[in-house]
């Protein structure tokens, strides 16, 4: 008689499993919570699934102009997203292959390092009077500029060049390239990975951002997302349900960017060498 056993990741496998349900349980009840009506939010007992499926919410949410909020969003997200991985990539760059020939880059490491230990809340004031006094309060881009530079996207290309050879980098100089050329055109495509991952986590960060855009931003019609869904709380009370769908609706596009480059994470963060 032939004895089976399990494999040998089973029980493993089956506990990931559970710990990422209970993880997915908040969001899954955001999604079916969305479909109720307001006062079925909190009968007791509580339900998962709705009684009634109740799609009004999100028609009133889009009759609010939401979708104008996303585009305020989407634009946010991208550009700073896309200047952010360049000063990031940029920065990178220079602390990890100048670093034989420019003898402070550690000690510039270190200071950028240093600023990771002031919590960001302390800066919001100075931040605000400085783009007051630039002309970019109530504009879009004083809420994209000010946050443009991560001590984590600056570490995690410098960890990333770190382990590339400087024969690279040589090989380029013979050839004739310049520093511009050797960068863009060399190194640059060898962190896609740091650049995806830097991607899914800046895009994030920005899209979801509520303090810098809710001090800065007074015209409704160029408020992000997580300020327009404070809207639906008001004196007469809060409109829970169209929250909670305003809700499901801003996750979606961060879950869609999530999917498509999870692969490239695990590779982005770990300090991985050269592929050949």
């Amino acid at each position: 008689m032939i004895k089976r056993t399990l494999p040998k990741y089973f029980w493993p496998s089956i506990l990931t499993f559970l710990v990422s349900l209970l993880m997915l349980f908040p969001i899954i009840w955001l999604f079916f919570s969305s479909f109720k009506q307001t006062g079925e939010l909190f009968s007791y007992p509580l339900a998962l699934l709705p009684s009634e499926w109740t799609p009004s919410h999100y028609f009133k949410v889009v009759g609010d102009g939401f979708f104008v909020y996303v585009f305020n969003s989407l634009f946010l997200a991208v550009v700073g997203t896309a200047i952010t991985l360049i000063i990031s990539a940029m920065c990178g760059y220079a602390l990890a292959i100048y670093r034989f020939e420019v003898s402070y880059t550690n000690l510039i490491f270190g200071i950028f390092l240093l600023g990771t230990l002031i919590p960001g809340e302390t800066l919001t004031v100075p931040i605000v009077v400085v783009i007051s006094e630039l002309g970019l309060y109530n504009n879009i881009w004083g809420v994209i500029l000010p946050v443009v530079t991560t001590t984590t996207g600056i570490f995690m290309f410098r960890q990333h060049y770190l382990s590339i050879p400087l024969s690279f980098v040589e090989a380029a100089r013979i050839d004739g390239s310049n520093e511009a050329q050797t960068f863009f055109y060399v190194m640059l495509p060898l962190g896609t990975s740091s650049i995806v991952t830097l991607t899914i986590f800046s895009f994030m960060w920005r899209w979801n951002d509520y303090i810098l855009p809710l001090l800065v931003l007074s015209d409704q019609k160029k408020y992000t997302i997580q300020i327009a869904i404070k809207n639906y709380i008001g004196f007469n009370g809060v409109d829970w349900s169209s929250i909670l769908a305003a809700s499901v609706m801003s996750i979606i596009p961060i879950i869609i960017l999530f999917i498509i480059l999870q692969r490239y994470i695990i590779g982005g963060l770990s300090a991985s060498g050269v592929k050949g």
